[in-house]
């Protein structure tokens, strides 16, 4: 009895164990690699390698041919979009699947045909009558390969065209493709709802909390009243935020009520602390340098602003401040206070000074500034055993031309700064003018490496008084890590027993070649150049042009790259006594 219980229960069991589905640690799957054949156009390349998900999910591979199947099925369609979207209407995609080899092989073959080309582009603005309007043409034209980007560039390019003329709702209505696939060309028409021609209204700030109104209303760039311009209104949006005072701006028009066509501008802001303390190391050939700073975004209760650094090093101590007033007289205007006091002892010379200035900055663009300003300066130097006292009364002129795409990490663009200064002795002795001019150019040379170019000259002249009646603080010298790398502070142009005399003509160069292949590590080559001339010392030793290379990392932190050179003189004269030179300090050289 109690055997056949067991043999029951065992059976039963069985029977059990039988009815269960197999369960398995690991699911098969059935890898495979990816063969793109037929397509030339490398864009077509790239956004199928970027798009296909028979590409992109390879490291995800199905677990039978079926599955693998559709989802080459579903990637068909999606390719011939693509190739419609660079012209090719009449390019076709098949696949094919090798099982014979020993890893499964997917082909996917493209045809792309010849590109359609566009027979004509019209854009039409019906219902609006404005002499204006007639300006806006066109750029993709007769015989261009049709590539749906650029129309859609073309549609945004004509909007902010719209928006730059006072229409500021304009919008595209319609857009019309004809194909012609007999002749393989495309017939676009681009049709814009352009909306009421409006005029700048009433300024609305939103957000303020400490700062007044009037702080936005005096910079305003445009007066009530004007044809709307969107240019304005976002170079206007950039220079609130480039004030420091927010931590976001934003400037948009809004819809005008019914019956007029002046449409009221939102200003919304949201305000950062008013105030700032940061302090700075570095380190270069003259030793270990620092820097404390403070800030006061708002100190009168009317959005001035106020900086006070003072910063030490072995060869100077330096205390400054400034105050700067925006929308000073013009929306586009700065007032800008300066008051600085030093005690400097480089190798050449042994100053004390305190100087003051006062400036008016007015900027015609975003890009470009002028300046015009008024200044006092006493000094006492002292060079060769001989101190001088001077005093002079100096009218600085200056002009900005900033087009980089990024100011402490540029990879593009350019930048020019040009400064002249006429310096009037109050004594009646020879007064002096002094020029500086400085030019900056970046090119990004591959961009998968972020691999850039960047190229600085720099050039000086001090003209109308001998050099030996110029405050050896206000001569140009040449040497250093702001300078020509490579070579000790100041040491570079005529000496006089061996000691640096400065000079009235001054000439540098740097060429650097940047790369940053990964997110926080960058390495650089760089070579630097120049010398600084003397009428009164003539030896052609010193007159020789010194050259300095080198290789540098860069660290690129959230607040800019971290800067580490390490510089040796290719042909430095006897004076030089170390042969290599070490520099470390926040942003890239220039």
């Amino acid at each position: 009895m109690l055997n056949r219980f067991l043999s029951g229960l065992v059976l039963s069991a069985l029977a059990w164990m039988c009815m269960v589905p197999t369960v398995f640690s690991e699911s098969e799957v059935l890898e495979y690699s990816v063969k793109l054949k037929g397509a030339k156009d490398n864009a077509v390349k790239r956004a199928v390698n970027h798009s296909a998900r028979t590409i992109t999910m390879r490291k995800r591979p199905p677990s039978t041919l079926g599955q693998l199947r559709r989802r080459i099925q579903k990637d068909i369609p999606a390719i011939e979009a693509i190739l419609e979207s660079r012209g090719y209407y009449d390019g076709r995609v098949s696949s094919e699947i090798d099982t014979d080899r020993s890893k499964v092989r997917v082909y996917l073959r493209i045809e792309q045909g010849e590109p359609y080309r566009f027979r004509s582009v019209k854009v039409l603005f019906p219902g609006n009558n404005d002499e204006q309007l007639a300006g806006i043409k066109p750029l993709l034209r007769r015989r261009k390969k049709v590539v749906a980007a650029d129309v859609f560039e073309e549609q945004r390019r004509i909007i902010e065209q719209l928006n730059r003329r006072g229409y500021p709702f304009a919008a595209l209505r319609k857009r019309t493709v004809e194909v012609d696939r007999e002749n393989q060309q495309v017939d676009l028409t681009l049709e814009f709802a352009v909306g009421p021609l409006a005029f700048f209204g009433p300024v609305v700030v939103e957000g303020l909390d400490a700062l007044p109104p009037k702080y936005i209303q005096r910079q305003v760039p445009w007066r009530e009243g004007r044809r709307y311009d969107s240019k304005l209104v976002r170079d206007f949006e950039t220079r609130l935020l480039g004030t420091g005072q927010f931590g976001s701006a934003r400037v948009a028009p809004r819809r005008a009520a019914s019956g007029t066509n002046a449409i009221p501008i939102v200003i919304t802001l949201n305000e950062r602390a008013p105030r700032t303390i940061r302090a700075g190391v570095n380190y270069s050939d003259i030793g270990p340098g620092g820097r404390l700073y403070w800030e006061h975004r708002n100190i009168f209760g009317a959005g001035e602003r106020f900086e006070s650094s003072v910063s030490a090093s072995p060869i100077e101590l330096l205390w400054d401040a400034r105050l700067t007033r925006s929308g000073f007289l013009d929306g586009n205007q700065s007032l800008v206070l300066d008051l600085e006091a030093s005690r400097e002892s480089p190798d050449a010379y042994d100053a004390r000074k305190a100087k003051t200035t006062a400036m008016v900055l007015r900027d015609f663009t975003p890009n470009i500034q002028a300046g015009l300003g008024l200044g006092y300066y006493y000094s006492r130097v002292e060079q060769f055993s001989v101190e001088d006292r001077f005093n002079y009364v100096f009218l600085p002129l200056q002009l900005s031309l900033d087009y980089r795409d990024d100011r402490l990490n540029p990879m593009r663009g350019y930048q020019a700064f040009g400064r002249t200064i006429w310096n009037e002795d109050t004594h009646g002795s020879d007064s002096f003018l002094k020029t500086y001019l400085e030019g900056r150019d970046y090119h990004l040379l591959w961009e998968r490496a972020r691999l850039s170019s960047a190229f600085r000259l720099s050039l000086g002249s001090i003209d109308g008084a001998d050099i030996s009646t110029v405050p050896a603080d206000e001569r140009f010298y040449a040497g250093g890590g702001g300078s020509i790398r490579g070579y000790e502070y100041q040491s570079v142009g005529p000496k006089l027993n061996g000691t640096p005399t400065g000079g009235n003509k001054l000439l540098e160069f740097s060429a650097e070649l940047r790369m940053q292949p990964g997110q926080r590590l960058g390495y650089v080559v760089f070579l630097d150049g120049g010398t600084v001339y003397n009428d009164v010392v003539s030896d052609e030793l010193n007159r020789s042009l010194r050259y300095g290379a080198g290789i540098g990392v860069r660290w690129f932190t959230a607040i800019g790259p971290l800067r580490a050179d390490l510089a040796y003189p290719l042909n430095p004269d006897s004076s030089q006594e170390k042969q290599l030179q070490f520099y470390i300090s926040l942003g890239q050289a220039f």
